[in-house]
């Protein structure tokens, strides 16, 4: 049988769509384009804003008119998110929340084999376990990606993840020595660990630095390892200390700000002031002072003044961050933030986007120009034509007639809009 996906959303509903892919695959089933035809439809959905629910809702509606005869399977946020009533309007065969995940290919032979219907979705609060969903080989053999932990207890006033999602809770520890270890078996030079609050890993008494110390002691010297993303609050001394003293840690974090002003802060609910975000990042750099930090901002913000966002902007480029991720708010029904009054014009909110991209291109040019040579992982090859990401996650275009694998380091000629380009003679 021939089946689609559709993934909207994070980085994490990306694992997870590759994950069930592939558990698919192991069962003879072949995989198309969400644009041709299949015998199954599986739509994995986001509800992080109005917007990603809305286009949720569309991806279905799409599918069951391109493939009226297939078999529509809803998984993730915004199935979780639903109600009982708007999960009914939307006629699918096999709707699956933030529980049972790792049980979708068995779900869907049962809805095959039997031609049953079935909602899978249980109340939020009903389940703590993390559902393991090993990946053991990307197509790519370079990066790999292993989910470490799932759900949030943040609860920002902006953000739906936490009743979507779920709580916080972590893979255990030899689960994933045990993954990584296969990763390296398929030729895999490096591992990101990811995660809605990948900084929480938390099995045990065992820490992220507990299980990086594992991973580092668990797998050979070629083999190095990324954080995908982090909260300032989550950066702790026996983090800081291990990227300090181990090459195999690459010196980049992303760790969002979403706002660099106090009052907008207090408003998302956000665990920290500008100052203690400003003090923490100090005495990061001061120990790791290679070290390139990007983050996320959110503009427009509820009841975000013209004074705010000034001074989001100068604490911005006070920060030196190596590159900025920019999104305009975006509402989300049932947040504490969808209850406040003075939402911010979109046209406003579009034009303090435009203005922080615009600082986000200058700061990357001048974190580049730091660093001569660089190391980098070969990820693609066209002709002549080889791309990658150096250890400080900047993009690099490099010519060369010769072949090239692996990671290398080399120095680069210029910096252009698109990242270093290099010629290796």
């Amino acid at each position: 049988m021939r089946f689609s996906i559709t993934t909207l959303g994070c980085k994490v509903n990306a694992y997870e769509s590759q994950y069930y892919a592939q558990e698919l695959e192991k069962l003879g089933y072949e995989e198309v384009s969400d644009h041709e035809q299949a015998d199954i439809c599986i739509i994995n959905t986001c509800t992080v804003t109005n917007t990603a629910a809305h286009k949720s809702r569309q991806k279905i509606h799409q599918a069951k008119r391109l493939n009226p005869h297939a078999y529509c399977v809803v998984v993730g946020c915004y199935a979780q998110f639903a109600k009982e009533k708007e999960r009914d309007q939307l006629d699918a065969d096999l709707i699956i929340g933030a529980n049972h995940k790792n049980q979708l290919v068995p779900l869907i032979q049962e809805m095959v084999n039997q031609d049953t219907h079935r909602d899978t979705v249980s109340d939020i609060v009903q389940f703590n376990d993390f559902e393991a969903m090993p990946i053991h080989y990307f197509e790519s053999k370079h990066r790999a990606f292993l989910k470490v932990e799932d759900g949030c207890n943040q609860f920002c006033s902006y953000c739906a993840i936490p009743y979507a999602r779920g709580r916080e809770r972590s893979l255990q520890y030899d689960q994933v020595i045990r993954i990584a270890q296969s990763l390296v078996d398929q030729g895999h030079l490096e591992i990101v660990l990811t995660g809605i609050h990948t900084g929480r890993y938390q099995d045990g008494n065992k820490t992220l630095a507990d299980l990086l110390t594992g991973l580092l002691e668990n797998t050979p010297e070629h083999v190095y390892y990324r954080i995908s993303s982090i909260e300032i609050t989550e950066v702790d001394d026996a983090l800081i200390k291990l990227m300090k003293t181990n090459p195999r840690i690459c010196h980049h974090l992303h760790i969002p700000i979403q706002s660099a002003c106090d009052e907008t802060l207090k408003r998302m609910n956000r665990p920290y002031t500008v100052a203690e975000y400003k003090q923490r990042l100090a005495y990061i750099r001061a120990q790791i002072p290679d070290i390139s930090i990007s983050t996320d901002v959110i503009c427009g913000f509820v009841q975000e003044s013209e004074e705010e966002f000034q001074t989001t902007l100068q604490n911005i480029k006070d920060l030196q961050f190596s590159f900025l991720h920019v999104f305009p708010y975006s509402k989300r029904d049932g947040t504490k933030a969808s209850f406040m009054k003075g939402e911010v014009n979109g046209k406003i909110a579009k034009q303090r986007v435009a203005a922080l991209l615009s600082i986000s291109k200058e700061l990357r040019k001048k974190d580049m120009a730091r660093f001569q040579p660089v190391q980098v992982l070969i990820e693609t090859q066209d002709g002549n034509t080889y791309t990658g990401y150096t250890n400080h996650y900047h993009p690099i275009t490099i010519e060369s007639k010769e072949p090239l694998s692996g990671r290398i380091t080399l120095p680069w000629d210029t910096i252009t809009e698109n990242g270093y380009y290099a010629r290796k003679v």
